[in-house]
């Protein structure tokens, strides 16, 4: 037992896994015809919508189904995806996808235990997002790699990756606030408005000047317009399930609850200096990842990719602290989170039980719980 425990905690072992489960997923999402790989076909169309100066988040049903919600220039970072041949930019999508995580992981100021037990907690939660071709775990991929070129002191760098997340999905720029707690904050904000610059106009050469404005104003557009009628899995979505009065105007109310929370656990955190040491300020970007999502209206199944790093972190960080609370809420995570969309579940239980009372999202919500009476009253000791 010992040498297969080893064996799996091998990081080529995790590695090939992580690849070996991509092209799988890939494959297996190409062969069952374009409803499998629809969310691609979403992004490998944007850049020929923006190359013909059509408005990017219309409905372009002869193509695929829903909407292009993406920030313009996030067609330009798909763009080698967008020209390799269907099949072969599928998988590697889900590869690139894949081994941002894996790398972002393995850059933690972490003990290489904990690292191996991050990757295989975190793994089915990762499938479940490549099974949409989603682009969540590269945002969690550039919140890591956020916080850990803070702690290595490569500002300018760390400045980066939260514009980068934000220009996939715009709730991605909460890794920036974690510059609060690190010093050089001048020279953070500094090579932040460079960054935004750049990024900012990297879709100018191909909208041209007379269309790059309009490009903006669409996306702004369809961000409003789908704040208005989505609930998401997130605390607003479990309102909705157990108070069906609760409106998209309570959306905004809940939400607006949530940003002052917010506010107040990193004010209270930074006058109070709560993150002089690493897990002080791993617990907060435990608490940044919880918070974007639970409190996000557009949060879906597979989404949680973003929350799960926040719950791991959590736990190693209270393992010993909180026990045996920490691994119990872990455990629930697993069960009622990572593992709800899976077959490990009969689908009817799925579709009776954990879809329509958002039972994925209620371990979560416990976890940002807990984290957040442990940041407020600062019971957690240096």
């Amino acid at each position: 037992m010992k040498r297969v425990s080893e064996f799996f905690s091998r990081e080529k072992v995790v590695l090939a896994v992580y690849v070996l489960l991509s092209v799988i997923i890939g494959i297996q999402h190409y062969v069952g015809g374009p409803l499998k790989y629809n969310n691609f076909q979403i992004f490998r169309a944007a850049l020929g919508h923006l190359a013909r100066h059509q408005n990017l988040h219309l409905e372009y049903p002869g193509e695929y189904f829903d909407l292009f919600l993406y920030n313009p220039t996030f067609c330009i970072f798909f763009a080698p995806f967008s020209f390799l041949p269907l099949p072969v930019s599928l998988v590697l999508w889900l590869i690139c996808c894949s081994l941002a995580l894996f790398y972002a992981i393995r850059s933690l100021p972490l003990d290489y235990d904990k690292k191996v037990f991050f990757w295989w907690f975190i793994l089915f939660e990762l499938v479940t997002s490549l099974h949409g071709q989603q682009t969540n775990p590269l945002i969690a991929a550039l919140g890591l790699f956020t916080f850990t070129f803070l702690e290595n002191g490569k500002t300018r760098w760390a400045a980066l990756f939260p514009l980068l997340a934000f220009c996939i999905k715009g709730y991605g720029l909460i890794y920036a606030g974690m510059f609060l707690f690190y010093p050089r904050k001048g020279q953070f904000i500094g090579y932040s408005v460079l960054w935004a610059l750049v990024l900012a106009i990297l879709p100018l050469p191909v909208t041209g000047v007379d269309h790059f404005v309009q490009v903006y104003k669409d996306w702004y557009r369809i961000l409003v317009a789908d704040h208005a009628v989505n609930y998401g899995f997130s605390i607003m979505g479990l309102l909705k399930v157990w108070i069906p009065a609760f409106s998209p105007e309570d959306v905004t109310k809940v939400q607006l609850v949530g940003v002052v929370l917010f506010g107040i656990t990193w004010l209270l955190c930074f006058f109070r200096k709560q993150y002089i040491t690493l897990e002080e300020r791993l617990l907060l970007f435990a608490y940044a990842s919880l918070w974007v999502i639970v409190f996000n209206h557009a949060a879906e199944s597979p989404t949680y990719v973003i929350a799960i790093p926040g719950v791991v972190l959590f736990h190693i960080v209270n393992r010993e602290r909180l026990a045996p609370w920490s691994k119990i809420l872990l455990v629930l995570v697993f069960v009622f989170c990572i593992l709800a969309p899976t077959d490990i579940y009969p689908p009817s239980l799925r579709r009776s039980f954990f879809e329509p009372y958002l039972i994925k999202v209620i371990p979560c919500v416990l976890v940002w719980v807990v984290l957040q009476t442990q940041l407020l009253l600062h019971r957690h000791e240096n």
